[in-house]
C-alpha cells in the first residue's frame, strides 16, 4: 500500500510539476555515491521530474565534486530542451577542467538549437579542444544553432605565432635539427619559416634554397603527371596497364596481373604490397595480395610499376618528363626526382631521433613513390597549382582533371583522420588520386606525409575550397611527431 501511495503522489507531483526541494536534493547526493549505477538512477529519477530539477540542477553543476558535475550536465542534456535557464551555466560549464562535463554540457546546448546562440563564441573554442569528443560535440553544437558559425575563418597571424613559438620547442624537444615552413592562404604563400640546420655536422643553416627529401609526397607530384598523360590521350585511367607494358607478378589468379589500371594504382587498391622482399631495383618476385580494385592498401610498388608503364609510354624517363612538362615550366629550380652533383650542397642532411646525421643517400634513378628533392615553398607552388583554375597554362591540368584527382575513390577505414582541430575536424578518410583526403565538418581537405629510411619526414595538406594549405619538410627520425603535434594545435588554416 506504501508503495503505491508513493508511485501516485509521485505521479501527483509530476503532473503539477511540484516537486519537494528535499527530493531533488535528496536525488542529486546520490552523485556523490561513487556506483555509478546508482548515479544512473537519480539521472533518470531527475529527468522524469524535469525543467522543476533545472534549478538545482545548474547549483550542482558548479559543485566541487566532479562526479557532481558530470552527472549534473548528464541530466541536463537529457532535460533539455526543457530548462532553457540552464543555457547560461552550461556555457559556463564548457570551461570546465573535466572533459566530460564539456563535452555532455555542449551537447546539451546543441539541443536548444537558436535559443543558445550565446553559446557560440565559447563553442567556436570548444573546437580546438584537446580532446577529440568535446571538438565533436562542439561540431554537433554550432551546426544545430548556426551552422554557419562552423566556418569562421581562422586569424594567420595567430597560427603564424604558434608555429613560430611551437616550432622550436618542437625541434629541442624531438632532436629535430631543420624544419622548412610554408602557408598558403588565398592560393598564394603567404609566410615561409626556416628552422635550425641542414646539417648537424656542418652547421649550414636552413634556407629558403635548402631541399629536403619529400619522400611519399613524391607520389601526389607523380599523379599530377599522370593525369596530364591522361588528359593528352597518351594513357587511360581505367585500361589495364598490362595493355601498355605487360608485367607478371605473383597471385593466386593470373587475370589479376591484366586487371591492374592506373586509377587503382594512384588510389591504392592495385593489390601489390607497399614493398616487395629486397628491392624494386633488383627485380625482385612482386606479389599481388587481392583481386586488384576491391580495397585500399598503400603500395609504392604500385607507382613505381605506373612510372615504368610512364617512362615506357613517352620513351623518356622520370626525371626528364617532370621537368619538361612541369618543373620547368613553373620554374621550379630546386626540385628534382633525382640527385645531381649541382643541386647538391642544396640538399639537406636525414638525422637519426637522437639528432645525428645519418649517412646520405643520393638518389641517381627516380622512383615516383618517394626520390623527390624540393624545398617547402616549390612543393606549395606544386599544390597552388592544382588549387588554380584549370587550363591556365599548356602544363595545368583541367578543371575537370583536377577534380578528378580530387574525387573519393575509395573509403579508408584501415588509417585514422588526421587529428586536426578546428573548422577542419575530421570525419571520415578517403583517397583521391594521388592524393590522401580527409572529410571534414566543413569540406574535403587533401593531404600527403612522408617518411624515408634516411631520416626525413614531411607533410603537405591543402584545402580546395578555401585556397589555404601547409608544407612542412624536416630532416630528423622524429619530424612526424613534430608534424602532427603542430596540426593538432593549429589545425585549420
Amino acid at each position: 500500500m506504501h508503495r503505491i501511495i508513493t508511485i501516485l503522489l509521485f505521479f501527483l507531483a509530476f503532473n503539477l510539476n511540484i516537486f519537494p526541494q528535499d527530493t531533488i536534493q535528496s536525488l542529486i547526493q546520490k552523485f556523490t555515491d561513487k556506483d555509478q549505477f546508482i548515479n544512473g538512477e537519480a539521472i533518470n529519477e531527475l529527468v522524469k521530474i524535469g525543467e522543476p530539477a533545472v534549478e538545482y540542477l545548474t547549483k550542482s553543476l558548479q559543485d566541487e565534486d566532479e562526479n557532481v558535475r558530470w552527472c549534473s550536465a548528464i541530466a541536463l542534456e537529457k532535460i533539455s530542451p526543457a530548462g532553457k535557464q540552464a543555457i547560461p551555466f552550461l556555457i559556463k560549464a564548457l570551461q570546465d577542467k573535466n572533459s566530460d562535463v564539456r563535452w555532455c554540457s555542449a551537447l546539451a546546448l546543441g539541443k536548444f538549437q537558436t535559443d543558445a546562440v550565446s553559446a557560440i563564441s565559447e563553442l567556436q573554442k570548444l573546437l580546438y579542444d584537446e580532446d577529440y569528443d568535446v571538438r565533436w560535440a562542439a561540431y554537433i553544437s554550432l551546426s544545430k544553432i548556426d551552422k554557419k558559425s562552423l566556418n569562421v575563418a581562422p586569424n594567420l597571424s595567430e597560427k603564424i605565432n604558434i608555429i613560430e613559438k611551437l616550432t622550436p620547442e618542437l625541434m629541442d624537444e624531438l632532436n629535430v635539427p631543420g624544419v622548412s615552413i610554408s602557408i598558403i592562404s588565398d592560393k598564394n604563400i603567404f609566410y615561409s619559416k626556416y628552422f635550425g640546420i641542414a646539417d648537424a655536422n656542418t652547421k649550414v643553416q636552413v634556407d629558403e634554397k635548402t631541399m629536403f627529401e619529400a619522400c611519399s609526397m613524391s607520389k601526389p607530384v607523380f599523379a599530377y603527371l599522370v593525369l596530364k598523360l591522361v588528359e593528352k590521350g597518351k594513357l587511360d585511367l581505367d585500361k589495364p596497364l598490362y595493355d601498355y607494358l605487360p608485367e607478371n607478378f605473383i597471385c593466386e589468379d593470373e587475370d589479376y596481373s591484366k586487371q591492374i589500371t592506373a586509377r587503382m594504382i594512384l588510389s591504392h587498391t592495385s593489390g601489390l604490397p607497399n614493398w616487395r622482399k629486397g628491392s624494386e631495383e633488383n627485380e625482385s618476385p612482386l606479389p599481388i595480395y587481392f583481386k586488384p580494385g576491391t580495397k585500399f592498401s598503400y603500395s609504392g610498388e604500385g607507382i613505381y610499376y605506373l612510372q615504368r608503364v610512364v617512362e615506357h609510354i613517352t620513351n623518356e624517363p622520370l626525371e626528364s618528363i617532370a621537368k619538361r612538362t612541369l618543373f620547368d615550366k613553373l620554374g621550379l629550380e630546386s626540385t628534382s626526382f633525382v640527385w645531381t652533383e649541382k643541386l647538391n650542397p642544396q640538399i639537406a642532411t636525414g638525422h637519426n631521433t637522437d639528432g645525428k646525421c645519418n649517412e646520405r643517400k643520393k638518389y641517381l634513378h627516380g622512383n615516383a613513390a618517394y626520390t623527390l628533392y624540393t624545398t617547402s615553398d616549390e612543393y606549395a607552388k606544386l599544390i597552388i597549382e592544382i588549387m588554380k583554375p584549370g587550363n591556365q597554362n599548356d602544363y595545368s591540368l583541367s578543371n575537370s582533371m583536377i577534380k578528378e584527382m580530387l574525387t573519393h575513390q575509395v573509403r579508408v577505414d584501415t588509417r585514422e583522420v588526421i587529428d586536426r582541430p578546428g573548422r577542419n575536424l575530421g570525419l571520415q578518410g578517403f583517397r583521391g588520386l594521388g592524393w590522401a583526403i580527409d572529410s571534414t565538418i566543413t569540406g574535403d581537405v587533401v593531404y600527403h606525409s612522408g617518411s624515408n629510411q634516411t631520416g626525413f619526414r614531411c607533410y603537405s595538406q591543402f584545402s580546395p575550397k578555401d585556397g589555404s594549405g601547409i608544407v612542412i619538410m624536416t630532416n630528423g627520425e622524429n619530424g612526424s611527431e613534430l608534424w602532427q603535434r603542430i596540426i593538432k594545435v593549429i589545425g585549420d588554416l
